[in-house]
Order: structure tokens, then sequence, then C-alpha cells
């Protein structure tokens, strides 16, 4: 019960490893609100948190809007009671279907994916870290990405947003020591869930993923947790501004 009785939201909730991050926030003992654009996802997650015990409150949102993150946050503290920690979660690349060559890419493409990666993990931030500040402090955990740290070709904007996160966490963990708030990231490696599975099962991708994995193979949501519960609890309370990388050994190659 390592983060017992704390006020926990976690943004992209409904699938990947939002859903795996709520599943493991529940069965350690936190109070849970759950945010997603894909309000027949949250319905489905809140069900099955509930057959298992855990009563979660469903939020609907679109992080890309501020007044619809601002007024979620709001929903959040009034139905929780405030808010110790937040997981900021929700962005991402759609495997292929992103991917594209930097002199074919269109402001159309740049714009999306820092809607999808960077400008949702600001607008999460400053609306629950303004709510922790008013309280007397609390936790932000970051998802970013390998690519904040290494390239690989047709991903420059996701690599650049999710670097833009990257930084975004550190400015704001400078920013927020004054207020009591630690923020710090998860760097995951390729991580295969429901969402992605279909891109991750084409052979050639497998091919080409392994060419970076010196442990040989792609990673589970399971293997994220660890991470996550060190930095949502209070045995994180004097780090800030960290990542924590978990990819396989993807940036060592």
């Amino acid at each position: 019960m390592r983060v017992s009785g704390k006020r926990v939201v976690v943004t992209g909730a409904a699938g990947g490893i939002g859903r795996a991050f709520c599943f493991a926030l529940a069965q350690e003992g936190a109070a849970l609100a759950c945010l997603d654009r894909d309000e027949a996802g949250l319905r489905r997650l809140v069900d099955e948190l509930a057959e298992r015990g855990t009563r979660a409150l469903p939020v609907p949102c679109d992080l890309s809007d501020w007044p619809s993150v601002a007024a979620s946050a709001a929903a959040v503290a009034e139905g929780l009671g405030g808010i110790d920690v937040c997981v900021a979660t929700a962005g991402g690349a759609s495997g292929g279907q992103d991917a594209v060559g930097f002199l074919e890419m269109n402001p159309s493409d740049w714009q999306a994916m820092l809607d999808r990666n960077l400008t949702s993990a600001f607008n999460t931030g400053l609306a629950f870290a303004r709510r922790m500040a008013a309280a007397g402090g609390g936790s932000i955990v970051f998802v970013t990405s390998q690519l904040a740290e290494v390239v690989r070709p047709g991903l420059t904007h996701y690599a650049a947003a999710k670097g833009g996160v990257r930084q975004l966490m550190r400015g704001m963990a400078l920013d927020l020591v004054v207020h009591d708030i630690r923020v710090n990231a998860i760097a995951p490696g390729p991580i295969r869930h429901e969402l992605n599975a279909a891109w991750f099962d084409r052979p050639e991708v497998e091919e080409a993923m392994l060419k970076f994995l010196p442990l040989g193979r792609t990673g589970r949501p399971e293997e994220l947790v660890g991470a996550l519960l060190y930095l949502a609890s209070d045995e994180s309370s004097f780090t800030t501004g960290t990542t924590i990388t978990v990819d396989g050994g993807y940036t060592l190659v």
C-alpha cells in the first residue's frame, strides 16, 4: 500500500500505459481520478476497477484544450477532496501512422504532435500544479520517451515534443520546489500494449525494434509500475527533476 490514502489523477487513463497505471495505483491504495477524451474507454475502466473494489472518478477531458483541462482539475479537486499526485501519461505516437520524413512534414503534422504531447503536458502540469501549490505540495510524474534522448528517422516531431516534455519537467521542478511540489518523469522504451499491438506485431517492425533493444524484446506496461510507485510515493521525497529510463537498453546503442 505504497500510495495508500493519496489522491491521484492519471491522464490518458483509458488505455495503454495509463490504464495499467490506474490498476497498479488502485492496488496500492490510491484514491483515483481518471482523465481521457475516450469516454467509452473511461466507463469500461471505472467499471473494471469497481469490480476489483476501487471506486474511481471518470473525468472526460481534451488535454490539448486549456479550458477543458482547467475544468477537469476543478472537478478532480472537488471529487477527491484534493490532489496529491498527478500522473501525466497522455500522449504518444501512433506507430507508422505518424512517421514522416522531415522534408515531407507539414506544419499540421508538427502541430498535432506538439498538441498531443507537449501542449497536453503543459496544460496538465499547470492546472494541477496550481491546485497542489494552493494545498501545500504534491508530486507530478510525466511520461516522456527514450526518444527524448535519441532520435530515429521519421520521428523528428515526436522526439522534439517528448524532449520538450523532459525540459518542461525540469523547469517545473526548479520553479515549484518552493511550493513543496516534486516533478519527475519516466522515459519508457518501446512498450507493447493493446493500443499499439497491431503495429508491434508486424514482422518488419519487430525486426527493426530488436536492433535497438539489448534485452532482446519490447517492454510491458507493468514493467513501468515500479518507477511510477517510487515517484508517486513518499519514497522519492528527495527526488525532483529526475527522469527514470525504462527502455530495455534502447538508449545504449
